[in-house]
């Protein structure tokens, strides 16, 4: 599709989210300029005036994220979050109040967005986060969670100036464009720090933490590490501690419906606000604690038998994975649905899930990224799992299919490895 067809005649979203698939990537260079230039064209002074929060981290960002546009919205306070990838439908990216935008509005946002960058070249990523503050600006938020596509410092979320800070965790992943060691890892996602922001840092190990510290008293950014400034116990409900040099102030909270790693650092960027004036209610952080959960995190869509959807896939997302499945009784036996990216360290995941399956169905992903099953399977055989264990299919629909053929309404499935898995299971299982 030509930039002329686009001027002329604007077309459906479709038709716009098939001009930015056919962006070459390999064809622009990483960096933050063009999408400045376009920024400051655009001049969207909104964002001057309201909070924003930028949320980077290798697994939990997503969950982090809502849970604090949820905790604003249920408050009053119309949200603007900005998250991906998405699973169905590329609206699902942009949420303004607790809805997902219209096509309309997004087309007009690409619309806005592509005349204003001109002859300006910009990425994929690049196009739909200036789509989605154009969206925000337009319906005027009192507040924006961006939750950081890839790394941070180099991301296009990061040409916004975040007034809060959050780094969830960190770990290896995407190790080709980030770096192969956690304090590569770190540094790259420490780059969403300003001067003079606020930084709500997850749990991390020793190395990233000393990144990240460097990098936050460089800028005289304000550190809040979770496990010495803040922390969350789940024992009866949900106890949020907050400390400070003069005194430590317990919070009692509902359960959280996301994952309860990610509570602690959410509820302290909601304090941070209430602190800067945000009036979020207690009322508004409790719904929001009950009700907000992402899809296809461990997330239950059918039972008897038990069927989850996990979009694991990474090491550090395994391991979490790894230690939920080792905490829960389990009456039948456990089979996993896997399929994943090529780009992803499958070896590594499978070593530190593969214990806790008795059966794998693995299939073929069928988009650019998406790996072939043989690389699956040969890792799980040189894992010493048993080749009578796994069956090998050509699409995901297929391998859930024959899992529901196979188990017992006593057994649980798992669903794990990406979120195209994830996706296309869902698609299988009519899920909408």
């Amino acid at each position: 599709m030509s930039n002329e067809v686009i001027n002329t005649k604007p077309g459906s979203l479709k038709t716009w989210l098939d001009y930015l698939d056919g962006i070459d990537p390999d064809k622009i260079e990483l960096g933050l300029d063009r999408i400045k230039q376009v920024l400051e064209k655009l001049d969207l002074t909104i964002f001057k005036s309201i909070p924003v929060i930028e949320v980077a981290g290798t697994n939990g960002k997503g969950s982090t994220s809502a849970l604090i546009a949820s905790a604003l919205n249920h408050s009053g306070i119309k949200a603007g979050l900005y998250t991906s990838p998405h699973l169905h439908k590329f609206n699902e990216r942009v949420n303004i109040g607790g809805r997902d935008v219209t096509d309309e509005e997004l087309s007009e946002a690409f619309e806005i967005v592509h005349k204003t960058a001109g002859d300006i070249k910009l990425s994929y990523f690049e196009y739909t986060t200036l789509a989605a503050l154009v969206c925000f600006s337009r319906a005027k938020v009192g507040a924006a969670v961006l939750e950081i596509g890839l790394g941070g410092r180099l991301d296009a979320v990061n040409a916004l100036d975040a007034d809060i800070a959050v780094i969830t965790s960190i770990g290896l992943d995407h190790t080709k464009i980030l770096g192969d060691t956690i304090a590569k890892i770190a540094f790259e996602k420490a780059g969403i720090i300003k001067t003079n922001c606020q930084v709500v840092l997850g749990d991390v190990d020793n190395e990233a933490y000393e990144v990240i510290k460097k990098r936050a008293d460089e800028l005289h950014a304000e550190l809040h590490v979770q496990g010495k400034d803040f922390l969350g116990k789940f024992n009866d409900g949900f106890s949020y501690i907050q400390k400070s040099p003069i005194n430590i102030a317990t919070f009692s909270l509902p359960y959280p419906k996301i994952p309860f790693c990610c509570a602690p650092a959410a509820m302290r960027v909601i304090t941070l606000l209430k602190e800067k004036g945000v009036r979020i209610t207690v009322d508004g952080i409790d719904e929001a604690l009950k009700t907000t959960s992402l899809p296809g995190r461990m997330q239950l869509v059918r039972i008897k038998p038990m069927l989850y959807l996990d979009v694991a896939h990474n090491p550090p997302a395994a391991t979490h994975l790894a230690k939920t499945l080792d905490n829960r009784h389990k009456l039948g036996k456990r089979y996993a649905v896997i399929g994943m990216l090529k780009d992803k360290d499958i070896e590594s995941v499978l070593k530190i899930v593969k214990h806790c399956f008795d059966g794998f169905y693995v299939a073929t992903l069928h988009t650019q990224r998406g790996e072939n099953v043989e690389r699956i399977k040969s890792a799980l055989l040189k894992d010493n799992v048993e080749p009578s264990a796994i069956k090998s299919f050509d699409h995901v629909d297929k391998a859930v299919a024959q899992v529901l053929k196979d188990a017992n309404e006593n057994d649980e499935i798992i669903v794990l490895g990406s979120f195209v898995t994830v996706s296309e299971a869902m698609d299988a299982l009519e899920i909408k």
